[in-house]
């Protein structure tokens, strides 16, 4: 698909897309920016059944280590910076 970006710097996208994404009138999307493309992604609400999915998802998760706390703080130092 192919969109054209107006003077105001906004697009639209074609129906199709929008069904397959199930994307509706009204919908917030969340948009960002990584390695060179462009997401969206449709917001979900935060309903306790997703809170307690995360939760329990997130007990599976190995105990950080101090080489893994390094990377992170790296990771955001590098964020940060391009950020200014």
């Amino acid at each position: 698909m192919i969109a054209n970006v107006s003077v105001k710097g906004q697009w639209s996208s074609r129906k199709p897309f929008r069904e397959q994404a199930r994307i509706k009138t009204g919908d917030e999307l969340d948009v960002g920016y990584a390695n060179g493309l462009i997401v969206l992604r449709k917001r979900r609400a935060m309903t306790p059944a997703r809170v307690r999915s995360l939760l329990l998802a997130g007990r599976e998760l190995s105990e950080m280590t101090p080489a893994d706390e390094t990377t992170v703080a790296r990771a955001l130092q590098q964020v940060r910076s391009r950020r200014k």
